[in-house]
């Protein structure tokens, strides 16, 4: 019986795990939008329009974004790991139990 308590309980943290991949890969997919529209708005802004600081400050925003984006690719280097992790275990954990069925 703790077995299959272990076992969904691992299966749970495997589907959460899975949920905060998808909302990780989403984050990256919208901060790169951001990067692609700030590179955008920068080709329309002109030195004419008093820019200099316009143009550092949409540096310094592309630069966070991309940070943030790697900062998301780590996040879900770890979570990916983790669930490989948890799939291992839960494997393990449904062998033994198997086995212990069939040795009743």
């Amino acid at each position: 019986m703790d077995n299959a308590l272990e076992i969904v309980k691992s299966m749970r943290v495997k589907n959460k795990i899975k949920r905060e991949v998808s909302e990780v890969e989403r984050r990256i997919r919208d901060n790169r939008k951001r990067i692609e529209l700030l590179d955008n708005l920068s080709t329309y802004i002109k030195d004419n329009m008093t820019t200099t600081e316009i143009m550092g400050i949409i540096q310094s925003m592309k630069s966070d974004y991309e940070d943030r984006i790697d900062d998301f690719i780590i996040k879900t280097a770890e979570l990916s790991k983790e669930r490989r992790e948890l799939n291992k275990c839960i494997k393990e954990l449904m062998q033994t139990n198997q086995q212990n069925e069939n040795n009743k």
